[in-house]
């Protein structure tokens, strides 16, 4: 007989809200056992507690009301912020090289400081923008230091202004945006279900990752053994835009069914509670 356990099931919006509101109503009432932090009771605390009074009850209720209203409406445009959100982060990726190319150069440059943690912005993997070419390429020799100074040349009128993402960064963000937005055309007339695990590995890790991977590994080996005849490949901006998109467009297939079960539960629990529509 197999006596195995059996995976415990995971909790449900409402479940989550409850446990919400209870922490919210001790951490208001002092703790539910006199504020002890493992949660048992202190001599004392139950004879020396206050009672709440019909102001302090009240009181509590509006700021859980308060905080219940903010979740419902977010469990109603959850979508559209993160749509906006994706649609803003990529635009200002191209604001940079605008404002850099008319005159605003702080500006720009303060936008650029923005997306440090987000992107290498190495100039030979980047757009730019007003100037003869969209695109330059590395001969693949930088060495290590070499190549990250050149991600603080951010243009000139010569050559163009770069953007303030590489071309994967852009493809990405770029592509969990319009991917969001038809998701939310689709979702009106169609029960869409989550993109399979095994497809977004397939058809969205798999091939960034070896776009990507191979072109870093002959990188280290040529840094590593410079005596081996290899020269770093560089990929071309169609592959990695290719690469970055499809990365972009199946992470939004991926996630935002399972966001949308989680934020209808939601909703569904609070409208039955307060009656909101």
């Amino acid at each position: 007989m197999n006596t195995s356990p059996q995976p415990t099931p995971p909790p449900s919006a409402q479940e989550i809200l409850a446990e919400a509101q209870r922490r919210i109503a001790e951490r208001e009432n002092g703790g539910s056992a006199g504020g002890h932090p493992d949660g048992q009771s202190t001599p004392g605390a139950t004879a020396n507690a206050k009672p709440k009074t019909p102001q302090d009850l009240e009181a509590q209720e509006r700021h859980l009301r308060r905080a219940n209203h903010a979740v419902f409406w977010l469990s109603k445009h959850w979508l559209q912020l993160f749509n906006g959100f994706m649609l803003v982060f990529t635009a200002l990726a191209f604001l940079a090289p605008a404002l850099m190319y008319t005159g605003h150069t702080e500006s720009g440059a303060f936008i650029h400081r923005l997306y440090d943690p987000f992107c290498h912005q190495f100039p030979f993997r980047s757009w730019f923008l007003f100037g003869p070419q969209a695109a330059y390429r590395t001969d693949g020799l930088l060495a290590p230091g070499e190549m990250l100074e050149t991600s603080k040349f951010l243009g000139s009128a010569e050559v163009g202004f770069k953007t303030a993402m590489c071309q994967r960064c852009i493809a990405i963000y770029g592509a969990m945006a319009l991917a969001g937005i038809l998701y939310g055309l689709l979702r009106r007339r169609f029960a869409l279900k989550p993109l399979p695990i095994w497809a977004f590995v397939l058809f969205g890790i798999v091939p960034m990752g070896l776009d990507g991977g191979i072109q870093w590994l002959t990188y280290i080996i040529h840094w590593l053994a410079p005596s081996v005849q290899l020269t770093p490949l560089e990929t071309t901006p169609f592959m990695r835009t290719l690469t970055g998109g499809l990365f972009g467009a199946l992470s939004a297939a991926l996630l935002y069914p399972h966001m949308q079960v989680f934020f209808d539960e939601t909703y569904q629990t609070l409208s039955e509670r307060y009656g909101w529509r």
